[in-house]
C-alpha cells in the first residue's frame, strides 16, 4: 500500500498510479460480481440467491466467482478497511507531530481503497439497512480494523512516553480512546456524505473536513 500525505491545504490525499489493463479488468470483474450479488440479494433476500445466479448476472463463471470471493456474503460485504502497511505504520509511530493529522495520513490509504466505488457503497448501504445479519458482518469488519488501529496507536504512544509504556492498562485505554475518536471522525464523514447522497461534496471531502474539525471540537471541550 502506498503511503499518503496530508496536503498543505489540509486535504487528505491518496495518490495512486493508474492501474494497468490487467488490473483494470480484474477490478471490473470484481465490481460486476459485487453489484450482481448486492442487487440480487436486495431484491430477493440472501437465502433465495445462489452463487450460480450471481455469476450469471455478472457474466462470469462460478469458478471465476470463487477466484474473487469465498462466499456470496463476502461478495456483498466487500473488503472494508484494511490495516496500513508496516512501512506506513512505522512512519506513524515515528511521527513527532500531533497525532490526529498523523492518523489522517494513516487512514488515507485504507480510505482510498475502500471508497474506490461510491455506487457500490450506496448499493451496499441500502442492503445493509434491510438485512441485520449482513449489517452485523459488515460491522465485524470495522471492529477488526479498530482493533488493529488500537495496536498501532499503542505502539506510537509507548514510543513517545516510556512511563506510559510501563503501564499497560493505561496505555491500552488511551490508545483505544484515541483510535475510536479517529474512527468516529470517519463515521461522521460517512454519515454526512450519505445524508446528502454525495451531492454537495465527495466522501473524501467529508473525511478531510472531519479531520480538520476534530481538533477544534476537542479543544472546545477542554
Amino acid at each position: 500500500m502506498q503511503t499518503c500525505t496530508l496536503c498543505k491545504n489540509g486535504r487528505v490525499t491518496a495518490p495512486d498510479p493508474e492501474p494497468g489493463l490487467r488490473e483494470r479488468k480484474r477490478l471490473a470483474t470484481r465490481r460486476a460480481i459485487q453489484v450482481a450479488a448486492i442487487t440480487l440479494v436486495h431484491e430477493r433476500g440472501l437465502d433465495a440467491v445462489t452463487i450460480d445466479e450471481i455469476a450469471r448476472v455478472a457474466d462470469v463463471s462460478p469458478r471465476t466467482f470463487f477466484n474473487y470471493f469465498a462466499s456470496k456474503e463476502e461478495a456483498i460485504i466487500g473488503d472494508g478497511l484494511t490495516p496500513p502497511s508496516e512501512a506506513a505504520q512505522q512512519e506513524f509511530v515515528d511521527d513527532a507531530g500531533p497525532i490526529l493529522p498523523a492518523l489522517a495520513r494513516l487512514f488515507s490509504g485504507a480510505i482510498a481503497i475502500a471508497l474506490r466505488d461510491q455506487e457500490v457503497i450506496r448499493l451496499r448501504r441500502a442492503l445493509m439497512k434491510s438485512d441485520p445479519e449482513l449489517s452485523a458482518r459488515r460491522w465485524a469488519s470495522l471492529h477488526r480494523f479498530e482493533a488493529a488501529l488500537i495496536d498501532i496507536v499503542a505502539r506510537r504512544l509507548a514510543a513517545r512516553d516510556p512511563a506510559l509504556a510501563a503501564d499497560e492498562p493505561v496505555l491500552r485505554a488511551r490508545a483505544r480512546l484515541t483510535a475510536l475518536v479517529a474512527v468516529a471522525g470517519m463515521r461522521h464523514a460517512w454519515m454526512r456524505w450519505m445524508d446528502d447522497n454525495g451531492e454537495h461534496a465527495s466522501l473524501q471531502d467529508r473525511l478531510d473536513d472531519a479531520f480538520r474539525e476534530l481538533p477544534l471540537v476537542l479543544a472546545a471541550g477542554a
